[in-house]
């Protein structure tokens, strides 16, 4: 006997109540009776989080709950579960045989780093201190970085995975889901603790090229200035015409560039990727989804709408190698697809998601998520957050 168990279950019911419950009878079918110690839960916001939540308690009762809303769909090995009225997943695990798992959360009241903190700290008590083999990390979008910085002070040199919580139009509808309810800014943690087999791949499919760039002034996720230059200047004269209109009247560039990310190197093999958002009207400043400082060197990437499905493939062969398993080892899997790169590849993801991860992984229940910014371990570099990756989780 495996010592985790996990069952996997969706819904594009329209009605917030049965989608919960269909999901959560499917996810109970994958669990072989055992009942479930952990529900890592996730929605569109079509459906309401408070609703979300209401229903998961009244289907799984004192079940700790972990999780994000998603944008677009819930993806798996199925494809992706999306239509007009929205779509619920849930993704339930046991522990058996001295594998544990637990949650811990926190809000984020301007201090990242104290809200990591305080949800790591949680986490180990109630894993009854037991230090966790890997972190599912979920947070709202905007200081992930700090909040990293605080898990890590608690939880020193423990890998973690996970994406930021998301809506549909990046107006701040996201939330983060608790074992106390949903909140629209905070941080939750779960931990899998004990002799759990894992593999993990975290990547950026672009290619680096010629063109590179000088971090001149920036403030927190701004840029302000790119050899010394207004930074979204620079940037129209690397793009041209495609954001022309944006650099001279201002405004949102996320399609313009989500197949020409900002690279930050951390490494021979890793590139922190950055996913210019917004040019300022007045002064040109560029606001990304990360964050640089003043002296680091960037280069301007390219990728391709190919190269965006391809990298699945890649990314099994990458955790599966980094597990030392075969698909048949897989008891689950999280995989994060960053929503900007979903955006971009539209109808196609859900084809790819059945051709690269459904034959390979067997029937193992994998929840994926459209996230608004990506969370995982670099070898060498540590525990990053970055735009425009693809990351996955497998546990065996």
């Amino acid at each position: 006997m495996t010592n985790l168990i996990a069952g996997m279950g969706t819904s594009t019911s329209a009605n917030t109540a049965s989608a919960v419950g269909e999901a959560v009878a499917q996810a109970l079918k994958g669990m072989n009776g055992h009942a479930a110690q952990l529900a890592f839960v996730t929605c569109t916001v079509e459906h309401k989080a408070e609703e979300v939540h209401r229903a998961v308690r009244e289907k799984l009762k004192d079940v700790p709950v972990h999780g994000i809303t998603t944008s677009l769909g819930v993806l798996g090995t199925h494809g992706v579960a999306s239509g007009g009225h929205g779509a619920v997943g849930i993704l339930l695990f046991a522990g058996v045989d001295g594998v544990t798992v637990g949650a811990g959360h926190a809000r984020i009241d301007g201090d990242g780093r104290a809200a990591g903190r305080k949800a790591a700290e949680m986490l180990l008590a109630r894993t009854g201190g037991a230090r966790p083999a890997v972190v599912l990390f979920n947070a709202s979008p905007g200081l992930e970085e700090d909040v990293l910085a605080g898990v890590a002070e608690v939880l020193p040199d423990v890998p973690v995975h996970g994406g930021s919580a998301a809506d549909n139009a990046i107006a701040g509808e996201w939330s983060v889901f608790t074992s106390e309810g949903p909140i629209s800014n905070g941080v939750s943690l779960a931990g899998i603790c004990g002799p759990v087999r894992k593999g993990a791949s975290f990547l950026a499919p672009f290619t680096v090229t010629e063109k590179k760039l000088k971090v001149t002034s920036t403030a927190g996720r701004t840029i302000e200035s790119l050899d010394g230059r207004p930074a979204g200047v620079v940037l129209g004269e690397l793009l041209g015409d495609a954001i022309r209109f944006q650099v001279a009247e201002g405004g949102n560039v996320l399609a313009q560039t989500s197949l020409h990310p900002l690279g930050l190197q951390k490494s021979d093999a890793h590139y922190l990727t950055l996913h210019p958002a917004h040019i300022h009207a007045g002064d040109k400043k560029l606001d990304v989804f990360a964050r640089v400082s003043a002296g680091d060197q960037l280069c301007l990437m390219q990728g391709s709408e190919d190269g965006l499905l391809e990298a699945l493939s890649l990314l099994v062969d990458s955790a599966l190698s980094d597990g030392g398993m075969k698909g048949s080892d897989v008891k689950a899997g999280v995989l994060i697809y960053c929503a900007g790169c979903a955006g971009t590849v539209g109808g196609k993801l859900g084809d790819a998601l059945k051709q690269h991860l459904a034959p390979r992984l067997g029937g193992a229940p994998v929840l994926g998520l459209c996230t608004f910014g990506e969370q995982g371990n670099v070898r060498g570099v540590g525990n990053i957050h970055q735009n425009l990756t693809l990351g996955l989780l497998l546990l065996g």
